[in-house]
């Protein structure tokens, strides 16, 4: 499944646009029921989740005219890609203990890794895709 939509213009400093931020929303809808088409109600909420971080760091922090979401499943793994035109690759922060942003990665991170999985930027740093393990199909209980 790959998505694109076109970003508004916004100046450094000052909030994401109201159309944009409404697709932080419409992104995970459409995650989920892809997940729910292909058999994986486990990974729904995982993964809704990690679309929420990277749409809305690619809003937030992205330079392009527009954000690309592809989402591809196989038998082992899922994968989430954002491709956001930006240019310089995204770090993880070490934001202070009251702020309020800043965290998105290190969520990233997270939850690819508890669900066996990884995270990482593309070499041209437009894209941040994040991969999840899929459960093993449990068998009978005995």
């Amino acid at each position: 499944m790959t998505v694109w939509f076109e970003r508004q213009n916004r100046t450094a400093g000052n909030p994401v646009p109201a159309q944009d931020a409404r697709r932080v929303p419409q992104m995970r809808r459409l995650v989920a029921a892809r997940l729910r088409l292909c058999g994986l109600p486990e990974l729904v909420e995982p993964m809704e989740l990690l679309t929420s971080e990277l749409i809305t760091n690619a809003l937030e922090h992205g330079d392009g005219p527009g954000v690309s979401l592809l989402l591809s499943c196989s038998r082992e793994t899922v994968r989430l890609t954002v491709d956001d035109g930006s240019r310089e690759s995204p770090q993880l922060a070490a934001p202070e203990l009251d702020a309020e942003s800043g965290r998105g990665l290190w969520i990233v991170a997270a939850i690819a890794s508890e669900y066996g999985g990884s995270w990482g930027v593309s070499s041209d740093c437009r894209k941040t895709w994040c991969s999840l393990t899929v459960p093993a199909v449990m068998g009978p209980a005995v």
